[in-house]
């Protein structure tokens, strides 16, 4: 979801048009946005800036990624579904497993019962709603060939679950640029249900340090 910073330096806005639209209106409805007193930067979101990589040839920006059938596929949890009042070794476990086994920071392949279906998902760059970020993150990484490590081990109570990370992000976009950053994910609990009501990633580098370690294959 790191889209927004490598993109933004990385790519002249000239050969920039919209794809893997959150619902983001395109750049002519500027005008409209601004005159109804709305932030353009929180409507026109990342993923609305993915085509037209690099420079030169305008031919880029009619490459479009290839929509998951998985991703179209997807139907929110019933809440009697949900995996509620876990301990904190059970539920650390299976954060766990998401990310050693599942590498569910750039696949989006979590344990859907453990979350709160109202939770929010909050990286350095926006909030986004649980049926969002499972969208964006398949629509924007390759989970294949991404990589995501664990640091350490998972900590768990009864208010937070928390971990650190390593990992390189492949992007679905002409010259499949990758990049790497490390961090730490807290997990919020809800008092009642034990279920996670919020993520947030919180970043070890500034954007300019994310940047350079962009790779191009």
């Amino acid at each position: 979801m790191k889209t927004n910073i490598l993109l933004g330096l990385l790519i002249p806005t000239t050969l920039i048009k919209g794809v893997l639209s959150w619902g983001a209106p395109p750049w002519r409805d500027l005008p409209k946005i601004k005159a109804r007193g709305e932030n353009p930067s929180r409507i026109i979101s990342r993923s609305r800036l993915i085509q037209g990589i690099l420079v030169g040839s305008s031919s880029l920006i009619a490459i479009s990624p290839q929509p998951s059938s998985k991703v179209l596929a997807l139907v929110p949890s019933k809440a009697s579904e949900k995996l509620v009042n876990l301990s904190n070794e059970e539920i650390s476990n299976i954060v766990r497993s998401d990310v050693v086994d599942k590498a569910f920071l750039a696949t989006a392949n979590l344990t859907r019962e453990i979350y709160d279906e109202k939770a929010s998902f909050t990286d350095e760059i926006d909030t986004y709603s649980l049926e969002k970020w499972i969208t964006g993150t398949k629509k924007l990484f390759n989970g294949e060939k991404s990589r995501v490590r664990l640091v350490g081990n998972v900590e768990a109570t009864s208010e937070e679950v928390k971990f650190r990370f390593d990992e390189d992000l492949m992007f679905r976009i002409p010259f499949n640029p990758v990049v790497t950053l490390s961090g730490i994910v807290v997990l919020k609990r809800d008092t009642d249900t034990g279920l996670i009501t919020s993520y947030r990633e919180y970043w070890d580098q500034d954007v300019a340090t994310v940047l350079k370690s962009a790779k191009f294959f």
